[in-house]
């Protein structure tokens, strides 16, 4: 102990000599603020990081899933076998984009979307595939949506959607599926139930036949709107055993 600071604590030390001494302190204690600050913000830090993201406290407890009808054939329990979420695993270390991937996979899911919600869960929304009609290959049938991507199997008694098919001499292209599936998609609603089958010959012709024996040329899948506008007006005021709408600004009939 210094002489000053053994005269202060005697009473004997002047009031100049005791504001010396405090200032003395207050100095020493204003170095030690900064450092002391940020341990302190630093444990603090450790802390959370540790309770987020290696503790049980904000762990996967539970996942949902949301979007899934009867319709496409999924069901919840196949959106989570895909998804594969790690129970226990700390929800802040997921890696959303894999496990999107991985639902992403099922094929009547068109698009998915995962996100956490604290504290326990994840939440998985699907899109389903909207079928337009019913690809025809050999025995097989699959629902094939908008852009002809199949994704179930079914018997084709139990549906009333179209029936397409490419021609024998066309091959097996995605391209083939995809376009029968567009003019599906383009057909007038009215006339759906009256379609026997679509054939695809190529993606520049495609043909429909219906069910009481008129045939519509209806060419490539596009200006499908167009296409299917006309072939109503033709329909309902000109009989005919064909109908060309190939090209829709300058149609043709056959009797």
């Amino acid at each position: 102990m210094t002489r000053v600071a053994r005269r202060a604590r005697s009473g004997t030390v002047p009031s100049s000599a005791r504001r010396f001494i405090r200032r003395q302190w207050a100095r020493r204690l204003s170095r030690l603020r900064v450092p002391l600050i940020a341990a302190g913000v630093l444990l603090v830090l450790g802390a959370a990081v540790w309770a987020v993201g290696f503790s049980s406290l904000l762990d996967v407890r539970e996942v949902t899933v949301r979007g899934v009808s009867t319709a496409s054939g999924l069901s919840v329990a196949q959106v989570r076998e895909a998804a594969a979420v790690p129970l226990g695993r700390p929800l802040a270390r997921l890696d959303l984009d894999a496990i999107r991937t991985r639902v992403m996979e099922l094929p009547p899911v068109r698009t998915a979307t995962v996100e956490r919600s604290w504290p326990h869960t994840v939440r998985i929304g699907v899109t389903e595939r909207t079928p337009v009609g019913v690809w025809r290959e050999g025995a097989v049938h699959r629902l094939v949506d908008v852009e002809g991507v199949p994704f179930r199997t079914v018997d084709p008694v139990k549906t009333s959607l179209p029936i397409v098919e490419a021609a024998p001499s066309a091959g097996r292209s995605p391209e083939l599926r995809r376009a029968g599936a567009r003019v599906v998609a383009d057909l007038p609603r009215s006339l759906r139930p009256r379609v026997q089958v679509v054939r695809v010959e190529s993606v520049e012709s495609v043909v429909i036949r219906l069910t009481d024996g008129v045939v519509v040329k209806w060419g490539s899948a596009e200006e499908g709107a167009a296409k299917a506008q006309v072939l109503q007006v033709l329909l309902r005021h000109l009989p005919a055993k064909v109908y060309d709408v190939s090209a829709p600004r300058f149609p043709a009939t056959r009797a």
